[in-house]
C-alpha cells in the first residue's frame, strides 16, 4: 500500500511537471495494477459527474480505460527503452498511469470545462487555445517523466517523450472511445412515458415531461440506423441555392421526441409555414422522430443535427443570411431536450451540445433559436450572444403545456407559430403576442403555474431581423393543419 501511495503521489507530481520523488526499481506490476484502479475511480467520478441522472455504466467505456493503460505501458517502456534502465519498466510504467489519471481529473477536465464556456460567450479563438493546451499537456507529462531517467541528456528526453506521446495519444484521433459512465437512455424513455391526464407534463425529478406515447409503427431499427447518412444528404442535396443580392432565410426544424404526434406535426407546420411565408422555399431541412416519417425525413438526432448545420453553413452567407432553428420536444428540469425514438438508444441534447452544434465553419452569424420545450429557459444562457435571438416556452424553473396524444400543436407552438407569425413577419413581436395568448389559456386552464415563455435578443440582430423582414414578400398566412392530413 506504501508503494502504491508513492506511486499515486509521483503521478500527481508528474502531472504537474516536477520530479518524481520515488524509487523506480520498487514498484511492480502489482503497482501497475493498483494504478489502473485509480485510473478506474477517476474516470467514474469524471464521467459521472458530466453524465446527467439516471446514469449507467458503460461496457465500451472499459475496453477504452484498459486500452489507454496498454497504450501507457507501451509508451513507458520506450522511455525506459531509451534510458538503457529495463530493469524499471512496471515502476515507470505505473509511475505513467497514475500520471494519466491525475492529469485527466486535475488539468483536462478543468481545461475542457473552461474551453466550453469560452466558446459559449464567444470567444473562439482562446478556446481553442486551451483545447490546445489540453492535448500538448500530456507531451509535457512525458517530457517530465523522461527527463527524470534521462537526466542532461535533452535531446534524447525529447526524442523518447515524443516517441511516448506518438504512442499513447495519438492514436486516439483514429480510435474511438467512450466514457465509463453514460446518462441511461433506457431509463430515461421509461420515465418519460409515465405522465398525467390533463395535458400538462408529469414531473419526474431528473427526468423528462411527458404526457402519454402513441402507437408507433414498427421498423428495423438497424436498418434505420443504416439509412440515415443517406436520408440526410437527400436531404440536403434538396437545398436550392442560395438567391443572390438578398438576405436568404435556412430553417432547421427538429422534433425530438417520436412518441407523440404533436411535435411532427408542429415541425411540418413549421416547414411549411416559413417556406411559403417567409420566403424559405428551398432552404428548409427537416429533422424528425416519428415512425411514420422514417422512410422520408432523417431522424432528430444530436448528430444529424450537427451535420445539417455544417451542410447549411457551407451553403449559405454566413455573414448575410439568417439561420433559424426550431426545436420541439420535451424538456426535463436539468435544461436537457428529450431525443427519442424506441428502441434507438438516443443521446439527449443539453445546451452546451447545442451550442457546440452551432460553432460551424463558416461561422455562421446570425440566428434565430427557438427551444419548444418544459424548461427550455435553461437554454438562454449557453446560446445567447449579439447577433443571436433566443426564444423559448417557458423559463428555466416552469413546465409549458399543450404536448400530449391528444394534443395536435403545444400550446407555444400554436402561439408563436399558428397565429402570431400568420399576423406578423417581426419574431420580438410573434413572441409578445405568443407570450400574452400562452398566459391567457394557462388562466382559462388553471394552471397554478405558468410557463412564462423567455426571450433574449439585441439590437443587432432586431436591426438585421427588421431589414431581412421588411424586405419579404407579401405572402398570405398558412393555416395549421396536423401533418396526418397534409403532404409532407
Amino acid at each position: 500500500m506504501n508503494i502504491l501511495a508513492s506511486v499515486i503521489r509521483d503521478g500527481v507530481r508528474v502531472c504537474f511537471l516536477r520530479r518524481p520523488r520515488g524509487n523506480p526499481a520498487a514498484p511492480g506490476g502489482g503497482a501497475f495494477v493498483g494504478s489502473l484502479v485509480f485510473y478506474l475511480l477517476v474516470e467514474l467520478v469524471t464521467s459521472g459527474f458530466e453524465a446527467s441522472a439516471p446514469r449507467t455504466l458503460v461496457g465500451w467505456g472499459f475496453s477504452t480505460l484498459l486500452a489507454d493503460a496498454t497504450l501507457t505501458l507501451v509508451a513507458a517502456w520506450l522511455i525506459v527503452r531509451l534510458s538503457g534502465r529495463e530493469g524499471i519498466t512496471w515502476g515507470v510504467a505505473a509511475i505513467a498511469l497514475s500520471a494519466t489519471a491525475a492529469t485527466a481529473l486535475l488539468i483536462h477536465w478543468p481545461l475542457q470545462a473552461a474551453a466550453l464556456r469560452l466558446y459559449q460567450d464567444g470567444n473562439a479563438s482562446a478556446a481553442i487555445a486551451l483545447t490546445w493546451l489540453s492535448q500538448a499537456w500530456w507531451w509535457f507529462v512525458l517530457i517530465a517523466l523522461a527527463r527524470w531517467l534521462l537526466p542532461r541528456r535533452l535531446p534524447m528526453t525529447l526524442l523518447a517523450a515524443t516517441l511516448a506521446y506518438a504512442v499513447s495519444a495519438m492514436p486516439w484521433w483514429w480510435i474511438p472511445g467512450a466514457p465509463l459512465v453514460l446518462q441511461d437512455s433506457a431509463a430515461m424513455a421509461a420515465a418519460a412515458s409515465d405522465g398525467d391526464e390533463d395535458g400538462e407534463d408529469a414531473i419526474v425529478e431528473g427526468g423528462f415531461e411527458q404526457e402519454s406515447t402513441e402507437q408507433g409503427v414498427a421498423f428495423d431499427a438497424e436498418q434505420l440506423i443504416f439509412d440515415q447518412a443517406r436520408l440526410l444528404q437527400s436531404a440536403i442535396d434538396a437545398l436550392h441555392p442560395r438567391i443572390p443580392g438578398r438576405t436568404n432565410l435556412y430553417v432547421v426544424a427538429f422534433a425530438g421526441d417520436g412518441s407523440e404526434n404533436v411535435f411532427r406535426n408542429e415541425v411540418e407546420y413549421a416547414g411549411r409555414l416559413f417556406a411559403r411565408r417567409f420566403d424559405a422555399e428551398g432552404h428548409v431541412l427537416m429533422l424528425e422522430n416519428n415512425p411514420a416519417s422514417i422512410d422520408e425525413r432523417p431522424l432528430a438526432t444530436l448528430t444529424n443535427l450537427r451535420l445539417a448545420l455544417a451542410a447549411i453553413a457551407e451553403r449559405m452567407d454566413a455573414s448575410e443570411d439568417i439561420l433559424l432553428v426550431y426545436l420541439t420536444s420535451h424538456g426535463s428540469s436539468d435544461h436537457e431536450l428529450h431525443v427519442a425514438l424506441d428502441p434507438l438508444p438516443l443521446n439527449q441534447i443539453a445546451p452546451e451540445d447545442l451550442a457546440d452544434a452551432l460553432q460551424t465553419t463558416p461561422s455562421m452569424r446570425w440566428k434565430v433559436l427557438v427551444v419548444n420545450a418544459c424548461y427550455s429557459g435553461g437554454f438562454i444562457d449557453a446560446l445567447r450572444d449579439d447577433s443571436t435571438m433566443v426564444i423559448t416556452a417557458a423559463r428555466s424553473d416552469r413546465t409549458s403545456f399543450g404536448c400530449g396524444s391528444e394534443s395536435e400543436i403545444t400550446y407555444f407552438g400554436k402561439a408563436f407559430l399558428a397565429e402570431a407569425l400568420n399576423q406578423t413577419t417581426s419574431f420580438a413581436d410573434a413572441f409578445a403576442m405568443a407570450k400574452d395568448a400562452v398566459a391567457e389559456w394557462e388562466v382559462r386552464d388553471h394552471e397554478e403555474l405558468q410557463s412564462e415563455p423567455q426571450i433574449a435578443s439585441s439590437r443587432s440582430i432586431e436591426a438585421k431581423l427588421g431589414k431581412w423582414s421588411r424586405a419579404l414578400p407579401a405572402a398570405a398566412p398558412i393555416p395549421f393543419a396536423p401533418a396526418a392530413s397534409t403532404q409532407p
